[in-house]
């Protein structure tokens, strides 16, 4: 299935009447229904079976042409994800530690339609997992488990789960995991629902164990390697929950232009009145920089997976941030619209508060990226990305055009190759010094080109980062030099996009130089209107592809 056969598949969600459509997802949003009409339908065609590996029974081909369907189908309600694809975590970790008999039964509920729950963090606790206190003490036939799981996705629909627990004292190493069937034995209690702000009608439940029987050939790899598989998994789910923020932002703002485009004020329209025009230039250039950051992500993973303890956490902090400066200046100009309680728009702004959180939040997010801060090598210019002279600098431009291309075939994704620690690597900005002269090139007829400058000053803020780094003290300022670095790693995503695609339409220099603007501004905390006239590019081009019925994506998709 592709994008396009997908919106055919779905129908026109402007239609009133269509159950896979705005207002059918607002009505459910009311009642706090799960979307079972419409993810039937999905599954159906086999929707769920994309993020699945084909040994598995599923589809799965790459991690780009799976965020591309799945942020289609999510820009109609979010809901879609969790409804069919909660089962992502738990699949992933036994993908990496399971055993084949785990697997084999995992690919059986999931490719039926039905789900497996994640079962990690405690109410008690949150993302503190060193402190969770469930446990699975040994019997003769193999543990018992006891304790509350917070939280849990579909914890009334799933007929398995994978559960964390303590098998030892103190440490990562404390902590096993068990592949559990929820369907039989005693000592398991479902606790009511908890209703979310957002993704209502989606059944998160507490789930309570009390000496809950564990079989031996239940536990997953070895004893005290659960979170290691944990940390891993997130690394993947980040890059999926991504599309669930693009498919937000996308209907926020078309929306939004909507709105601008009939709404007359004097003589004009809000569209063209000097003010909302900015505003929406804003958000125009916060989903384009975020519709860069999440495919290069998606791409990326299957090229150099060993990173992405760095690279996932940028991305995801990039992207969801972007959606909530989209849905920020489309609300101002959406105006009362944005406050309807039976409105689409309020459903939006629930449902990114909750992707915002859905795998970690948004601050444990950047600890774990400020923690591989504190290596003693400057991350920014590493290895291979020093100069251009450098021996290893062919195959590094080799891998960045891989990458970055969006023509170019990928290889298989290995997430035997998942790494726990990238070491303060990111290949992203690494790469600056061997991409950053090319484009200057290119740009510079005239020396004072403005889009170069912006270039000469990503690689310098790139270049100041180690120092930075040098003297942040240890609480917030690692994490402060963790967020600007974020920012950074989107601006150089875009500008080796820019340069890889050079015949592609889409990645003019108007582009390049909107999105380039917008995530300067981000990193070094300046006020975005600021840069205002430098964004209005941005929304050229997001209203070209609304008038067009494209997604707003440098990926071509046609909406139905």
């Amino acid at each position: 299935m592709t994008p396009d056969e997908l919106e055919r598949l779905l129908g026109d969600p402007y239609d009133p009447v269509n159950p896979y459509g705005f207002a059918a997802a607002v009505a459910r949003d009311e009642q706090d229904a799960f979307p079972e009409e419409l993810c039937a339908k999905l599954r159906e065609a086999g929707f769920h079976l994309n993020y699945l590996p084909r040994e598995w029974g599923g589809r799965f081909e790459s991690f780009d042409r799976s965020m591309l369907l799945v942020r289609t189908a999510a820009r109609r309600d979010l809901n879609v994800m969790p409804g069919t694809m909660f089962g992502i975590t738990a699949a992933t970790c036994l993908a990496l530690h399971g055993s084949p008999e785990q697997r084999k039964r995992a690919g059986e509920i999931l490719t039926e339609g039905g789900a497996i729950g994640f079962a990690l963090s405690e109410a008690r606790h949150g993302s503190d997992l060193l402190a969770n206190t469930a446990r699975l003490e040994p019997t003769a036939e193999g543990w018992e488990l006891t304790g509350e799981k917070w939280l849990v996705g579909l914890g009334h629909r799933c007929e398995a789960a994978y559960v964390v627990a303590k098998t030892g004292e103190r440490g990562p190493a404390a902590y096993s995991a068990v592949f559990v069937d929820l369907t039989t034995g005693t000592g398991l209690d479902r606790g009511p629902l908890v209703p979310a702000a957002g993704m209502r009608g989606i059944d998160f439940a507490d789930l309570g164990f009390d000496r809950f029987p564990v079989p031996r050939e239940a536990l997953v790899g070895r004893e005290g390697e659960a979170l290691e598989s944990v940390m891993k998994a997130q690394q993947v789910v980040r890059v999926m929950s991504m599309a669930g923020s693009l498919g937000i932002a996308d209907t926020a703002l078309r929306q939004t232009l909507d709105f601008a485009a009939d709404r007359r004020v004097g003589r004009t329209t809000v569209l063209r009145s000097p003010y909302p025009r900015r505003e929406l230039a804003i958000a125009s250039a916060a989903l384009l920089a975020a519709d860069a950051t999440a495919p290069a992500a998606s791409r990326g993973i299957h090229v150099v997976p060993e990173t992405f303890s760095v690279w996932g956490c940028a991305a995801k902090h990039v992207v969801a941030e972007s959606t909530d400066e989209l849905l920020r200046r489309c609300g101002g100009v959406l105006a009362s619209r944005a406050v309807l309680r039976d409105g689409l728009f309020q459903k939006l702004q629930r449902d990114a508060a909750v992707v915002r959180v859905v795998d970690t939040s948004p601050l444990a997010n950047l600890r774990s990226f400020a923690s591989q801060l504190q290596q003693t090598f400057s991350f920014s210019f590493r290895g291979a990305g020093n100069c251009a002279t450098s021996p290893d600098a062919p195959a590094a431009k080799k891998r960045i055009q891989t990458i970055f291309d969006l023509e170019e075939p990928l290889p298989p994704y290995a997430p035997d190759r998942l790494d726990l620690n990238a070491r303060g690597y990111d290949p992203v900005t690494a790469a600056l010094p061997l991409i950053a002269p090319e484009a200057l090139t290119r740009l510079t007829a005239a020396a004072d080109h403005p889009t170069a400058h912006l270039i000469t000053q990503l690689v310098a803020a790139v270049g100041d980062l180690p120092a930075e780094l040098a003297t942040a003290d240890r609480d917030t300022g690692l994490i402060d030099v963790a967020e600007r670095f974020t920012w950074l790693h989107a601006a150089a995503s875009c500008l080796h996009l820019w340069w890889a695609n050079e015949n592609n339409p889409f990645f003019t220099t108007g582009w390049l130089h909107a999105t380039l603007a917008h995530l300067l501004a981000r990193a070094t905390g300046t006020d975005l209107r600021r840069a205002g006239d430098a964004q209005l590019p941005a929304l050229d081009i997001t209203t070209d592809l609304h008038d067009h019925d494209q997604l707003f994506s440098a990926l071509p998709v046609h909406l139905a």
